[in-house]
C-alpha cells in the first residue's frame, strides 16, 4: 500500500487486500458470470486485445498485455465476463475483460475495459459498467477512467454513461497521443 505521507490521495484506512470492491469469487449478471481472470485465459485475452483499439494503435504487444493482466498487484483486480456454461456443450464464451485499481485518487480507476467485438452493441458494456459502478459505490464515490482521445467510440460510450472529462494528459502513453481523464461521481448506495 502507498504511504499516505508520500501520496495524499491514498486513504490510509483502505487495505485493498480486504476492501477492494472486486474481492469476489463470482457474480451473476443476467446470462453472464463475472469471474476473476485465470492465468490460462490471459494469453488468449492479451492476443485479442492487442488487435483492438486503443491497444493496437498504441502498440501494445500481447506479451506486455499478458504481463499487465497477470502481474502481482494488490490494488488491481482483473475480471472476465463469460457467458453462462452451456448445458449442452459445457463450454463458456469469454465475452469481455475489465481491470480495476483501488484505491486511486480517492476512488477507483477502471484501467481496462473491453467487450470483445462479436459481443458488442447488445448493451452488455452498459450492463457490466453499471454493475461495476454499483460495486465501487459501496467503497467510494469516484470512478475514474483514462481514455485515449483518438478512441471516439469509447469516449462517446463513457460520456453516455455520465462520465465527465476532467482534463487532457498530453503524451502520457505515446508521444503525440493524448489521454482524457474522465470521472463519474457515484451515488451512495441505498441501504
Amino acid at each position: 500500500m502507498l504511504d499516505p505521507q508520500v501520496d495524499p490521495t491514498v486513504d490510509p484506512t483502505v487495505d485493498p487486500t480486504v476492501d477492494h470492491p472486486l474481492n469476489l469469487k463470482a457474480a451473476s449478471l443476467g446470462d453472464f458470470q463475472i469471474l476473476p481472470l485465470q492465468d490460462q485465459d490471459s494469453v488468449w485475452i492479451a492476443q485479442r486485445l492487442s488487435c483492438l483499439d486503443p491497444w493496437h494503435t498504441l502498440g501494445y504487444s500481447p506479451k506486455s498485455l499478458q504481463h499487465y493482466l497477470t502481474r502481482a498487484d494488490p490494488c488491481l483486480r482483473c475480471m472476465t465476463l463469460v457467458s453462462d456454461v452451456s448445458s449442452v456443450s459445457g463450454v463458456t464464451d469469454l465475452v469481455g475483460v475489465f481491470c480495476v485499481r483501488f484505491p486511486w485518487l480517492l476512488g477507483a480507476s477502471l484501467e481496462l475495459f473491453a467487450i470483445f467485438p462479436d459481443h458488442q452493441r447488445r448493451g452488455l458494456g452498459t450492463t457490466a459498467l453499471t454493475w461495476l459502478e454499483q460495486r465501487v459505490a459501496t467503497k467510494t464515490r469516484n470512478l475514474w477512467i483514462l481514455v485515449s482521445a483518438f478512441n471516439e467510440p469509447a469516449n462517446a460510450f463513457y460520456r453516455r454513461q455520465g462520465y465527465q472529462p476532467v482534463g487532457k494528459i498530453e503524451g502520457l502513453i505515446q508521444e503525440g497521443r493524448d489521454e482524457i481523464l474522465l470521472r463519474k461521481q457515484l451515488p451512495r448506495p441505498v441501504t
